[in-house]
């Protein structure tokens, strides 16, 4: 079982994916609110020191897809499941898909979703519909990285091995074409 995670280093700035960076990234209120403000500080602190980046091991990392604009690195561990979900704008139920990192790259291992539609797999993994979702397990498709364009209307949420509190999806710009890579 991968180790306890602490919260994302956020190392972005908001101003969009043309902005230069301009240093530390600011703390926003959400962030105060669910970390605290010591933890809020300890990042800032963190950042300021220039040590953004410097884990010893792999990371996930949310960044711009254009731009590389970096706003989030998550520490990461071969075996970890990292969830990707959102509201479906059209059905109004939320989907996730989950990927394992196996220490190079993402596999697609399972899906999960309310309603069975065009576009989705009909010939990959187990098919099951229980209390009410379609569920798609033994999944296995390889991703360099989770690609999407983010939206603040969709209640995204990204997740490691369960803790879907690790990143805050507003702290993202809006209507940018983002990204999930393993570094």
């Amino acid at each position: 079982m991968p180790a306890a995670r602490t919260k994302a280093t956020q190392t972005g700035s908001d101003s969009g994916p043309g902005a230069a960076h301009r240093g530390p990234a600011t703390v926003s209120r959400r962030l105060l609110l669910r970390g605290g403000a010591a933890a809020a500080g300890a990042l800032v602190a963190g950042t300021a020191a220039g040590l953004v980046g410097c884990s010893s091991g792999p990371a996930l990392v949310c960044r711009h897809q254009r731009t590389g604009e970096e706003y989030a690195r998550l520490p990461l561990e071969a075996g970890s499941r990292i969830t990707h979900s959102w509201v479906h704008s059209i059905e109004r139920s939320r989907w996730t898909d989950t990927f394992e990192y196996d220490g190079e790259s993402l596999r697609l291992v399972a899906t999960k979703f309310k309603e069975y539609g065009a576009g989705m797999p009909l010939d990959e993994g187990t098919v099951r519909l229980e209390d009410g979702w379609v569920s798609i397990e033994d999944i296995d498709r390889e991703f360099e990285a989770v690609r999407w364009i983010h939206s603040h209307r969709v209640d995204y949420r990204i997740g490691i091995d369960g803790d879907e509190d690790l990143l805050d999806p507003l702290a993202l710009p809006d209507r940018e074409p983002l990204e999930l890579r393993p570094l």
